[in-house]
């Protein structure tokens, strides 16, 4: 067995302070909370973030990148995106010595690791053992959501059988990386998946692929499908997530017109641009903006039409949306905002012989022209087999109460899901991944009260969190709010190292930074403490992370 190492000194860290330590060259946590020091992996098992630069509040830590939370003392993972806890290694203190001991297996790696390639501890997951439990609990939906609550299940104890369905014909992946790294070309296809190929047989987690849910009956708990025999499941999630949508003018479904949500619409466009010049992105908003990074640095001639003033002008507002306006224009990309499509139309370099060779996006009196035209306008609730149930709202949404339950032995997870927002007091439909995967695990925990009401279950809490990278700018977003009355700058727009605050009856309701990392992490523990400042607080400059440590 590896002796202990010394790593720092009692006196190089004080009560709720962290570091990053090197023991024998692995690179190791220590913090220290109420006097006790602990140690364990030095980067977030998600996309390796050294976690010394995030937030410490008790003994949580807060990934900087992605909000993921871990509990420094037991390793723990606590919060999505996440998929493994950490590591945890022995400490022994003497004297004035802090001393580590490291494993000989343990991952020796540095800064800058490859995609969950980082030193994590999967949770452990309950064996599936169908005569000390015959019921048959289905998932609709492989994405963020009913992958989250399919192993919360087996982590939650779980024994019985349990059935995902998807209609994609792959295993589980990040969807996130699609319009990112995937599109960019940096991202290979087997770095998209969520866990490897044998992880869910390992676990007994039916994984039926390529599979289309028609109709779904709450009171006779049956599903059916476009092809195979019907199942009957004694609980069920709905997690089927969105569909792309396309806008409703001629031309629309033209040879070369794409949208941008699963990973067979990823690989068709990646197809479709390795010949092309120019693009167009229709859409100023997530998919529209992150293709648009993505396809300019392909080295592509790109043009975002949108109907807003700036991009993200409903979501950050025009301020914010001015930033990455700006960044996206140094990087080349052309703008035609305020605009409205009336239809796409194929263009011949010779009308009379000859096929199509571009496409023409006409914008009232004007028109762009480019090889190929992306969709980023949104997507609808995946629900059409639900579209008789009284729980499915106008939009396509599921009503849900505070536990994510629709009907009897019924719930609902992420895009389709509109919950109680616990801070706004009103239900809300977000389509984020991260609180999607928040969705599944909390959902996990009402189906299995569902069978047994002794089993503890809580209303779903959880503070929204989503990020975006594009041009060079990361964003990242805190809170949910859709009508403020105001947004409150804290630091500086044009050197992008600022916190927007955003206002809604007196409330700081959200918040979203560029350059502040650390203090987006502290505002998420803020808010999920209850504990944001006022808005006349941001105003005078407050000191985010003081006042979390002041919180104790």
């Amino acid at each position: 067995m590896p002796d202990f190492v010394r790593v720092a000194s009692t006196a190089d860290l004080a009560d709720g302070e962290m570091r990053q330590v090197s023991a024998d060259g692995t690179e190791v946590l220590l913090s220290r909370v109420d006097g006790a020091f602990h140690a364990c992996t030095a980067f977030c098992t998600h996309y390796g973030a050294p976690l010394a630069t995030g937030v410490l509040d008790g003994t949580t830590v807060v990934c900087p990148w992605h909000h993921a939370a871990f509990d420094v003392a037991s390793g723990a993972l606590c919060e999505p995106p996440a998929p493994d806890a950490l590591r945890t290694f022995e400490v022994r203190v003497e004297g004035e010595d802090v001393l580590v001991r490291v494993p000989a297996d343990a991952d020796a790696h540095g800064k800058g690791i490859a995609y969950r390639e980082s030193d994590g501890e999967t949770p452990a997951m309950t064996d599936i053992d169908l005569d000390a439990d015959d019921r048959l609990l289905l998932i609709l939906g492989a994405g963020s959501a009913g992958e989250a609550c399919a192993e919360a299940l087996r982590q939650q104890g779980y024994r019985g059988r349990l059935v995902m369905v998807s209609q994609e014909t792959r295993p589980p992946y990040d969807r996130t990386a699609l319009s990112k790294g995937y599109l960019g070309g940096g991202t290979a296809d087997d770095a998209l998946r969520l866990r490897d190929g044998s992880f869910f047989e390992q676990h007994g987690i039916e994984l039926w692929t390529d599979r289309t849910v028609t109709a779904l009956d709450p009171d006779t708990r049956t599903v059916t499908f476009a092809e195979g025999d019907p199942i009957t499941y004694d609980a069920a999630l709905v997690a089927t997530g969105g569909v792309p949508r396309r806008l409703p003018i001629p031309g629309a479904d033209l040879d070369g017109v794409l949208v941008l949500r699963s990973w067979q619409d990823a690989q068709a466009l990646v197809s479709r641009v390795g010949d092309a010049t120019s693009v167009v992105l229709i859409g100023a908003s997530f998919i529209g903006m992150e293709a648009a990074s993505s396809l300019v640095g392909r080295g592509l001639n790109v043009t975002v039409i949108g109907q807003e003033t700036t991009p993200f002008e409903g979501i950050l507002g025009t301020e914010v949306g001015q930033v990455f306006r700006e960044a996206a224009e140094a990087k080349g990309v052309t703008f035609r905002l305020g605009a409205s499509v009336e239809r796409i139309e194929t263009v011949h370099s010779d009308p009379e012989v000859g096929p199509p060779t571009r496409l023409r996006v006409a914008l009232g009196e004007d028109a762009v022209a480019a090889d190929v035209v992306v969709m980023g306008v949104g997507v609808r609730p995946a629900t059409d087999f639900l579209s008789r149930a009284p729980f499915v709202r106008e939009d396509g949404g599921i009503e849900v109460d505070a536990y994510l339950q629709a009907a009897p032995g019924l719930f609902a997870a992420g895009d389709v899901a509109a919950f109680p927002e616990a801070r706004l007091g009103r239900r809300v439909r977000i389509e984020h991944w991260r609180l999607a995967q928040q969705h599944g695990r909390a959902a996990a925990r009402g189906l299995l009260h569902e069978a047994d009401p002794t089993l503890p279950r809580t209303p779903f809490d959880a503070v929204p969190f989503f990020w975006t990278g594009q041009f060079g700018v990361s964003l990242r977003y805190v809170g949910h709010v859709e009508d403020w009355d105001e947004v409150i700058i804290d630091g500086s727009l044009a050197d992008r190292e600022f916190v927007a605050a955003y206002v809604e009856g007196g409330e700081v309701r959200a918040v979203a930074a560029v350059g502040r990392d650390k203090d987006a992490a502290t505002a998420h523990r803020l808010m999920a403490r209850g504990a944001m400042p006022t808005p006349e607080e941001v105003r005078n400059g407050v000191d985010w992370q003081s006042r979390l440590a002041h919180l104790g």
